[in-house]
């Protein structure tokens, strides 16, 4: 997917949030003022402020979450609002998924920064391109590298993104800063992956930013795959099942 696509799809969800549920310019100036007021006082960090489906009943975005607030400021509700009308379609459920895909794909848009940065095994027929977010003191990572002549056999290109799962300042950090200050990191990274010691190496790198990048898109663990259309995949796959699996999310 280029970058058009992706700002594309970031726009249509963008444009699905506004037209959700009814925007500020449908709330009064007095009631903004008043709940405006009231959360402000309550240290709450307001993302918007909508109508929700209740008459005298607005909802609050903030820090992802979704409450409610009475029209006069004196009530806020924490759960979920359910149309039983609909049967018991979960709205604030519904909302969440939507701020959520459209974080995720504002993050997703930011990986074309850290192109440069990436440790790339290329297919010589690419058919896709899938990043994976890898530790090289994984074992699933060490199996899913030892297995990369295979993905590359298959048309998938692997490209890599340091996610050390300690975190920051963890072994396993110091290690991949070495694989990507080496000369030759593609080398480091193979070594790496078969338990091999490679030598300390530092340089202005980016793996910090690798794993903050990886913490906001919700890698929690590795491998963490992610296909051309921000699609993202938890865990190993064979790349027999992977490129079954890239083929079905083609056609969606």
């Amino acid at each position: 997917m280029s970058m058009l696509s992706i700002k594309k799809s970031i726009a249509t969800l963008i444009v699905g949030l506004l037209v959700s549920t009814s925007s500020f310019a449908a709330i009064s100036k007095e009631v903004q003022d008043t709940l405006n007021k009231k959360l402000h006082s309550l240290k709450v960090n307001v993302t918007a402020i909508n109508e929700s489906p209740v008459k005298g009943l607005y909802e609050v975005v903030a820090a992802g979450a979704i409450y409610y607030i009475s029209e006069d400021g004196k009530f806020l509700i924490n759960g979920n609002m359910y149309d039983l009308d609909n049967n018991m379609k979960n709205l604030t459920g519904e909302k969440i998924e939507q701020l959520r895909r459209a974080n995720t794909a504002e993050h997703f848009a930011k990986m074309k920064d850290f192109e440069k940065d990436m440790i790339v095994y290329k297919a010589d027929n690419e058919k896709y391109v899938v990043t994976v977010f890898t530790d090289t003191s994984c074992g699933y990572c060490q199996k899913l590298h030892s297995e990369m002549a295979d993905y590359n056999k298959a048309g998938i290109t692997i490209r890599y993104l340091a996610f050390p799962r300690g975190g920051v300042n963890s072994s396993a950090y110091h290690t991949m800063v070495s694989v990507w200050c080496s000369e030759d990191p593609k080398l480091a990274m193979d070594n790496a992956k078969h338990r091999r010691s490679i030598p300390p190496v530092s340089c202005d790198n980016t793996v910090k930013e690798q794993y903050e990048l990886g913490v906001l898109l919700g890698v929690n663990g590795t491998p963490a795959l992610f296909f051309e259309d921000g699609t993202a995949m938890p865990g190993y796959l064979p790349a027999d099942r992977l490129l079954q699996v890239l083929k079905e999310n083609e056609k969606k």
